[in-house]
């Protein structure tokens, strides 16, 4: 009955000509949206459980050989000047023969090289002492910069540097005249003693015959036996001259070898300490004192390398104490050089090859680089750093310009090729995670379901004291 009611009613309220029909909440706009809506949101949990974004840490890398640039001392103090930049002479060789085995050298070939080292050292201080004009030096030294900056290569063996010590240039000086003295009276007196000699050879030959024909008259009793005795004393006392005169030529002898010694002493301090050999096969990296400076004992002249520095492959990376922890050899990075857009470039495929055990102090960065302001600006960035060794990526064929032969990320055109020295800024890929995976940590700490994390500058809770 209350259906019947209900129909009638309805019919009652319907106007004639109405077209209006039942309302709809859903407008097909409104629909369109939210369908939408709900394949953006499923589509990003699509996105968010099966995609994989990398997780990097940052470093700070040189463009240079690692552990092969080493600092080259100086032995004395002194004026520095530069040979590595002039023509190979003989004296060279052989004051480095001097230098590795001094006596395979006699006392005059020693002696005509100590005269040729103060040859040399009078040159230098003529050409000292000649006025140059400041356009001809500031040339040559931007030349030498240039060839420095280069990487020049130098065979084991080339001269680089000469410092001049005036000190030890005095007293190589003064042995070589001591010698000269010596070897002067020397001459006179062996003279003096040979003609000694000669003399008592004379009467020792006539004193023997004449003893000879006394004995023989001393059986016609002729001779007395005193007379025999007397004339043997006169005999041996000629004989004891003539020894006599012997080990004063040996004591001369002595002299000169002790003044040739002293010389070669003195020579060979001058070599060791003064001249700077290349030991080995070596590129030259950087050059600290200018040509005529004056330097101090333990004064680092030279930056030498083993490798060549315009061409490195296996450069040092150095990582904070939390970031090391996480990464690994063979772990994928990006290195890109100081004054490089890393988002228009993209930068150079790495692959770290071994890590590090424990931080590096400033001498070991310095060490590791070989340039004192990279390493100062690596310790300003992390006091604490760990050094990890990162291997560069070489392009198999040319794939663009300025590229350095490397491999880079963006395989096209470069503004201009990197420089070595640059610092790299690196970008270690230490694992690939999904979206959801970084989400849920948070998710957790904000409902309470995993404890709070301490801060690790947070000082550590003070433990109760035990009452006695």
């Amino acid at each position: 009955m209350t259906q019947l009611f209900n129909d009638r009613a309805l019919r009652k309220r319907h106007r004639v000509g109405d077209r209006n029909g039942p309302v709809r909440l859903l407008t097909p706009p409104l629909r369109l949206t939210l369908a939408l809506g709900v394949l953006i949101a499923a589509s990003g949990a699509l996105w968010a459980t099966l995609a994989r974004i990398p997780i990097t840490v940052q470093g700070t890398g040189v463009l240079l050989p690692v552990s092969t640039i080493n600092g080259s001392l100086s032995g004395t103090n002194g004026t520095v000047h530069w040979f590595f930049d002039k023509p190979v002479q003989a004296w060279h060789s052989t004051a480095l023969k001097f230098r590795n085995d001094p006596q395979q050298f006699d006392n005059q070939q020693m002696a005509a090289l100590a005269r040729t080292m103060l040859r040399q050292t009078a040159a230098l201080y003529d050409k000292q002492a000649k006025p140059r004009a400041s356009d001809e030096t500031s040339t040559k030294f931007a030349e030498s910069l240039k060839r420095t900056y280069r990487g020049q290569q130098f065979s084991a063996g080339t001269l680089l540097l000469w410092v001049q010590s005036s000190a030890q240039q005095e007293r190589l000086q003064s042995a070589l005249t001591e010698l000269n003295r010596t070897l002067a009276d020397s001459r006179a007196q062996s003279s003096n003693i040979e003609a000694k000699q000669a003399i008592l050879s004379g009467e020792l030959s006539s004193r023997l015959s004449y003893l000879q024909k006394m004995v023989a008259l001393e059986g016609r009793g002729f001779v007395s036996r005193e007379s025999i005795l007397q004339e043997q004393a006169q005999v041996d006392n000629i004989r004891s001259q003539i020894l006599g005169n012997r080990n004063e030529l040996i004591r001369i002898q002595n002299q000169s070898n002790q003044a040739y010694q002293q010389l070669r002493n003195e020579l060979a301090k001058l070599i060791n300490q003064e001249l700077l050999f290349a030991s080995r096969d070596v590129y030259l990296s950087q050059v600290i004192p200018n040509d005529g400076e004056s330097v101090t004992q333990g004064q680092v002249l030279l930056e030498l390398s083993d490798d060549d520095l315009t061409d490195p492959v296996v450069v040092p990376l150095f990582l904070s104490s939390k970031e090391m922890a996480q990464v690994f050899p063979g772990m994928r990075a990006l290195a890109t050089p100081s004054g490089y857009k890393r988002s228009e470039v993209g930068g150079i495929q790495a692959e770290v090859v071994s890590m590090g055990k424990l931080p590096s102090g400033r001498e070991d960065v310095q060490a590791r680089v070989g340039v004192r302001s990279l390493a100062d600006v690596i310790m300003q960035k992390e006091p604490a750093p760990t050094l990890a060794v990162l291997a560069l990526k070489r392009a198999k064929s040319s794939t663009g310009r300025n590229t350095g032969g490397y491999l880079w990320s963006s395989r096209g055109d470069l503004p201009y090729p990197p420089t070595p020295g640059d610092r790299l800024d690196v970008e270690v890929t230490t694992r690939r995670v999904a979206p959801i995976e970084l989400v849920l940590p948070a998710l957790r700490r904000f409902f309470g379901w995993s404890p709070p994390e301490t801060p690790a500058s947070a000082p550590a809770a003070s433990q109760p004291q035990r009452q006695p």
